[in-house]
């Protein structure tokens, strides 16, 4: 039996200074599953009010805050308790994290090539992209 061929899955969650996810953030994400480079599996918005109380908001729950509520979601739930009370535990009072579990789509045909020739994954490991420019620009710089 050959079994699923997911690429691999990410979480990433990302915070703004309003109680809103910021309209080009949304239309980016919109954007990139345009692409089709990744896959949207779970999408949860968490909020912190100005009094510190938590707010976890669901794709169905999500009204106007995101407009990606008729995006079906193959993965809903992934993005676990635990992760979401980690992502709530930064958050400043007044803030808001948008949190995607997405599926590297590029990869599908990769990983199944690899799987095919009995090949194993030995190192995966994602570099924010804050960290990337800032060694970049450091380059830059020193060129």
């Amino acid at each position: 039996m050959a079994g699923s061929t997911f690429g691999p899955v990410e979480i990433v969650a990302v915070a703004f200074p309003s109680d809103r996810v910021p309209v080009d953030v949304r239309a980016a994400v919109l954007d990139v599953l345009v692409e089709g480079t990744v896959t949207l599996l779970d999408l949860v918005v968490v909020r912190q009010s100005e009094s510190g109380d938590v707010e976890i908001l669901e794709v169905s729950d999500l009204g106007d805050v995101v407009e990606l509520t008729d995006v079906e979601l193959p993965g809903a739930g992934l993005a676990g308790q635990e992760d979401l009370e980690h992502v709530a535990g930064v958050l400043a009072p007044g803030t808001t994290a948008l949190v995607l579990v997405v599926e590297h789509t590029w990869a599908r045909g990769v990983v199944a090539a690899t799987r095919a020739a009995d090949g194993i994954v030995v190192l995966s490991e994602r570099i924010p992209a804050e960290v990337v420019n800032e060694v970049a620009d450091l380059a830059l710089a020193e060129g």
